[in-house]
């Protein structure tokens, strides 16, 4: 809270700007507030404002009320002015891994997936990455989303994050046993088989 005095003031007006809130790279609401105290219908208006911006961090801010007096009728009044505070909130990022499948001993394909919510063009990117390598088993291994901030904007926002999955599925492995024949009475040749 802060006093603005003008000599000879007489009458007290109060103004009171109003708390707002929003989220991180939206713009400013229409700041508002209370204006109380004008006396024979005085051309006094008041106005709001802060120094956030779309991009600034999340934070708190101050919002300031300001008079305008075209008729030069301040000087009959104290002024009591009482900032409000802007709080801007964290915005919610998004990234899915996209599902996907291959066969076993086969290399890993390209991993895909979706990234939602960035502001104000924001240099934030995602990689999908899984520790299944071509020898792993068959079955399902996570594909994990990795989101890469170079500027250090992260702090903005609250991550939702969703693995994908990847499926190794199983390979068709095919023995032929090999035609052998013998003399009756006779011991067994050696058995062989081939494999595809």
């Amino acid at each position: 809270d802060f006093v603005i005095t003008y000599f000879g003031a007489y009458f007290a007006l109060t103004v009171v700007a109003n708390d707002a809130a929003r989220s991180y790279g939206q713009a400013n609401p229409v700041f508002t507030g209370t204006l109380s105290g004008m006396q024979n219908g005085d051309n006094i208006a008041a106005a709001y404002a802060t120094t956030a911006a779309t991009n600034s961090p999340i934070g708190t801010y101050a919002i300031v009320p300001s008079l305008t007096d075209p008729d030069g009728k301040l000087t009959n009044y104290t002024v009591y002015a009482t900032n409000g505070t802007l709080t801007i909130t964290a915005a919610a990022l998004t990234v899915v891994a996209d599902d996907i499948s291959r066969s076993y001993g086969q290399p890993n394909p390209e991993f895909t997936g979706t990234l939602g919510g960035v502001q104000n063009g924001d240099h934030i990117t995602a990689t999908y990455s899984t520790s299944a390598t071509t020898n792993s088993p068959a079955g399902a291994h996570a594909i994990v989303p990795n989101l890469v901030d170079p500027d250090s904007k992260l702090t903005n926002y609250t991550v939702f994050a969703t693995n994908g999955t990847l499926t190794v599925t199983k390979v068709t492995l095919t023995v032929t046993a090999d035609n052998k024949s013998k003399v009756y009475g006779e011991a067994n040749p050696p058995l062989a088989a081939s494999y595809a």
